[in-house]
């Protein structure tokens, strides 16, 4: 229960993947920032992994916070904070990998952590150069969006046995390439909100009345930006730059950030609400910061010209809450998370959403419920000038936020429930037994038992049951020879290599909850949110009791029993896949599950394409 639903679907798909299928190409995770990225790194090495385990980190401040993470020595660890073990003495042993380590440290390691540039093969002391390429069972490349760097590319060639995982809030590298591998889980931004993983946004633009630019410091002709850009004179590119290092631009910014700061604020908030800001170069951040200041606010700024060391002292005064607002260039991105960053103010132009996508990441971190004084803590505001021009890289997030509301009104309303056994029967009342009026006994035990195995018939299967048997004997027993080491030790170390072979069929319980879990969830938290937003309906309303998809008479109770549009559709599916399968979804099998989910994208389509119509034919009725 500590832990959160992607970490154990991620971890799930991954396991799946490598030990189910037994797959070797390279697993893609797809999570957003703060819904538990570096907990799911965590997991992934138990029984999955038959060795040492390296993460691979793009920049310190990701090592370090893996490092804080993972190091079972640290207060507050994730292994203790999510009661993963009871004993730190059960906790996996971490290193930090540094060139001064020597071989006997490595070799008492369960997991390894090293920065990117410490594995660049021309470095003496490079892990290329002087570990086994079957040191690591398993490889974990953090953030791996980052441009294929021939570092890691590198690495997973020299350690070509190990199973790789990456991780990514993106599959889209910053080069723009796909990712290499095969994407086996993706957690999106619309359901880490409805859940309340990471905070919900609001996106504000400062928009002024008039705006008028010159050219090449000639005063004498000002120009509006319609006249600009319908003449051809110069483009929204420009436009933005110009806007972007317009003191009187960046003022009103600054003044709108600080009202949202304010309110978050008032009310006696003790809630330490601060505001983060990116800036186009290290003086238009110094710029800022005085702008800040000048209004009373204790202001910051960040950079990586600047020394370790104050970039640390200045970490630790937003943590300790000392500043009102840090204003970083190109610093306080990846890895760096502080859930009372509540404000994004932009005073910089972007053109591509990655780095977009990053800066927002920021805020995106939840303030913990047991702080939360009232609705607007875990909501972030984003704020901007109209003419940085970043509606477009914006309507991502508005995406999210429309479905992350549907997907909050189908749990609320929970529309996959199956009560019925047929399409035109009542809901039937649920039977509900009282245990306190049972006529029951006690029944207790006592003294050791024994196991009696009883064979009714020599078959074929027993006999090679036994001759199975037999070779192992054997083969632990040349371990015992080999290894100089008693019965059960031997014994131990058999099963570990075999548990490769025979870990995907031990928990079939677990494999089948999974599979329902996976159904349930890509219905209700994926499909209907984006028919709903693609197509434009309206969730409340009821007007597609009209469409075609209900009126089959065995999906026409549909209709009468639905709340709206939200449930019309979560329902239909529901009762394809009663009807396909032929039971209800209690009485479903693993292979029925197989089934449904091989169906899943035939009847998406067919569902796409009935509304697409029906929509058109309504808005052109209208």
């Amino acid at each position: 229960n500590e832990l959160r639903d992607p970490q154990i679907r991620g971890f799930y798909k991954v396991y799946k993947h490598f030990i189910i299928d037994n797959r070797k190409e390279h697993a893609i995770v797809v999570l957003p920032t703060g819904v538990g990225k570096t907990g799911l790194i965590g997991l992934l090495p138990f029984h999955i992994c038959q060795g040492r385990v390296l993460i691979i980190t793009p920049q310190l401040t990701i090592r370090d916070g893996i490092v804080d993470s993972l190091d079972p020595d640290t207060p507050g660890n994730f292994w203790s904070k999510r009661k993963i073990f009871s004993n730190i003495n059960e906790m996996p042993t971490l290193v930090e990998f540094d060139k001064t380590l020597n071989r006997d440290v490595l070799n008492t390691a369960n997991i390894v952590v090293l920065n990117i540039h410490k594995l660049q093969s021309r470095l003496e002391r490079s892990p290329l150069n002087f570990l086994e390429p079957d040191f690591f069972d398993m490889i974990i490349i953090d953030e791996a969006h980052h441009s294929a760097a021939n570092t890691w590319v590198e690495a997973t060639k020299y350690f070509n046995k190990a199973k790789v995982v990456k991780l990514t809030a993106t599959p889209i590298r910053t080069d723009g390439v796909k990712l290499a591998g095969e994407l086996v889980y993706k957690y999106r931004l619309s359901q880490a909100m409805a859940k309340g993983y990471v905070k919900s946004l609001r996106n504000f633009e400062y928009i002024p009345e008039t705006l008028l630019l010159t050219i090449d410091n000639d005063e004498t002709k000002a120009y509006t930006v319609e006249e600009l850009i319908e003449q051809g004179i110069k483009d929204e590119d420009w436009v933005s730059r110009s806007v972007a290092y317009s003191k009187e631009c960046s003022q009103h910014v600054v003044e709108e950030s600080i009202k949202l700061l304010e309110k978050k604020r008032s009310d006696d908030c003790k809630i330490p609400h601060k505001i983060i800001a990116v800036a186009c170069s290290i003086a238009h951040a110094e710029q800022i910061k005085d702008m800040y200041i000048q209004k009373g606010l204790n202001a910051q700024v960040i950079h990586s010209n600047q020394p370790t060391e104050l970039q640390e002292r200045i970490k630790k005064d937003i943590s300790n809450h000392r500043i009102d607002v840090i204003i970083n260039v190109s610093i306080l991105g990846e890895g760096y998370d502080h859930p009372y960053l509540s404000v994004a103010a932009i005073f910089r132009p972007y053109h591509s959403e990655l780095p977009y996508a990053q800066f927002i990441g920021r805020v995106l971190r939840s303030i913990p419920a047991n702080e939360v004084e009232k609705e607007d803590d875990n909501i972030a505001d984003i704020v901007s000038h109209k003419n940085l021009y970043l509606q477009k890289l914006w309507l991502k997030y508005k995406i999210e936020i429309q479905e992350s509301e549907v997907i909050k009104q189908l749990q609320e309303n929970n529309e996959l429930n199956d009560n019925s056994k047929d399409s035109g029967s009542n809901s039937s009342k649920k039977r509900t037994t009282n245990e306190s009026n049972l006529d029951i006994g006690t029944a207790q035990e006592s003294g050791s038992g024994i196991l009696q195995e009883d064979v009714y018939l020599d078959t074929e299967l027993i006999r090679m049951h036994k001759e199975k048997e037999l070779k192992e004997q054997v083969e632990i027993t040349q371990l015992q020879n080999l290894l100089q080491i008693g019965y059960e030790q031997a014994l131990s170390i058999y099963k570990q290599t075999k548990v490769k072979a025979n870990e995907g069929i031990k928990r079939p319980d677990l494999y089948f909850k999974n599979r329902k879990h996976e159904l349930d969830t890509e219905i209700r938290e994926i499909i209907v949110p984006e028919l709903i937003t693609k197509y434009g309906i309206n969730q409340q309303d009821t007007n597609l009791q009209d469409c075609r998809l209900f009126k089959q008479r065995k999906y026409s109770y549909i209709k009468n029993r639905g709340k709206n549009n939200g449930a019309y559709i979560a329902m239909y599916f529901n009762a394809y896949f009663r009807y396909e399968i032929g039971k209800v979804r209690d009485q479903w099998t693993t292979s029925d599950y197989d089934v449904a989910f091989s169906k899943l994208e035939i009847i998406k389509e067919y569902v796409e394409e009935v509304l697409s119509e029906y929509m058109q034919e309504n808005n052109n009725d209208v």
